[in-house]
């Protein structure tokens, strides 16, 4: 006869032993719901080849920086808010519309010798071309110039090619000088370019060249990466007036600067390393390094997290892709590999818009990502 009390204890200890089981397991469940990154394809691009990209609804197909309906365009732009593209040919200007219809053409004569020859497409219609290493010429919507603007420095002892920067509405534009050697030494200038297209300079240094300059989406910021050999990278941060606001250091060779939109914050990235920064204080919120190489890194101030693509680029391709959602306040860090094709193309900036909390859309690649992270 069974002793009814070992018996009872018997079920009792089996009981709590399910019951044991059971908690480790909803904890373990809870964690792994708690912590938690996925990666899909949108929709809307779900379709999209390896070179097709989608701007403002419109399919465009980019042959490393070549739009394929443009032909043998020389060089090509895309205004990433209306899909309207400017392709300069050696004897004219096409301009098209999203889905690939020309608008309207007219005749310009590249120097044949000119590999500076360069247009920028604005969301009009309107566009810019830069000719001759540092001349800029400003056409309006019906391809009539509206102004020349020389940027040369003037320099005997040489330059590098002039750029253009702006935010994709064309608000804010400015013009620079990367590399103006005086002295066997590189300095760098940069200027902004008023509404009535006349210049105000913002920046000059006689012993720091420029890595690249970049405008808030808003066109209410401007951010300018400067190097000097032996001496770590400055991140000089200013209004659209030039008036300075913050000034970073960086240790690494800058490849990107984004800037959020209220002004309030930066992210830096070199290929291997980023950091956001307070653009108040000049002070570091978090930071991270990566394996891969960084392609695109970008912080979001609501969540206090920041978005970041890694991988191998060849050309468009991307292989090895992996995306990693940070979370700079809890310090922690999510990531998903995405192994169907993608490619970029350096006609159409990458960008993160927020869906909600720890919820992003990553576009400017051939397929738009969701991100959906939880911490």
């Amino acid at each position: 006869m069974k002793n009814p009390v070992l018996s009872g204890a018997f079920k009792f200890k089996k009981s709590m032993r399910y019951f044991i089981l059971f908690i480790v397991t909803a904890i373990t469940s809870t964690l792994t719901l708690a912590q938690s990154l996925t990666v899909t394809e949108s929709s809307v691009t779900a379709r999209n080849g390896v070179n097709q990209y989608t701007i403002s609804g419109h399919q465009i197909a980019i042959e490393g920086n070549d739009l394929r309906f443009a032909g043998t365009a020389a060089s090509s732009s895309v205004n990433n808010l209306t899909a309207i593209s400017a392709v300069l040919k050696s004897s004219s200007i096409n301009i098209h519309a999203g889905n690939g219809d020309e608008l309207f053409s007219t005749s310009f004569n590249i120097e044949s010798d000119d590999a500076s020859a360069k247009i920028y497409a604005k969301l009009n219609g309107g566009f810019v071309v830069r000719e001759n290493i540092a001349n800029f010429l400003f056409y309006n919507s019906l391809g009539s110039v509206k102004q020349s603007i020389s940027n040369s420095s003037q320099s005997t002892e040489g330059e590098s090619i002039s750029e253009l920067a702006s935010d994709p509405a064309f608000r804010t534009v400015v013009l620079y000088n990367p590399k103006v050697v005086s002295g066997g030494v590189e300095g760098s200038r940069a200027k902004v370019v008023n509404s009535d297209l006349t210049s105000t300079d913002i920046y000059y240094s006689s012993n720091r060249a420029i890595r690249t300059v970049k405008v808030s989406d808003n066109g209410q910021f401007i951010a300018i990466a400067t190097y000097s050999p032996g001496t770590d990278n400055i991140v000089v941060i200013t209004d659209r007036f030039g008036n300075d606001l913050a000034e970073i250091n960086f240790d690494q060779s800058v490849e990107d600067v984004v800037i959020s939109e209220d002004g309030g914050y930066v992210t830096i990235r070199s290929n291997g390393r980023m950091g956001v920064y307070s653009v108040r204080n000049g002070e570091r919120n978090g930071s991270a390094s990566f394996r891969s190489t960084l392609l695109y890194a970008e912080y979001v101030p609501e969540d206090q997290t920041v978005v970041a693509l890694t991988g191998s680029r060849s050309g468009s391709a991307l292989t090895g892709v992996e995306v990693h959602v940070i979370n700079v306040a809890a310090r922690a860090i999510q990531r998903q590999s995405f192994n169907t094709s993608l490619s970029m193309t350096d006609l159409i900036p990458l960008s993160v818009s927020r869906k909600g909390t720890y919820r992003y859309s990553l576009s400017g690649l051939s397929k738009t990502l969701d991100l959906n992270a939880s911490f």
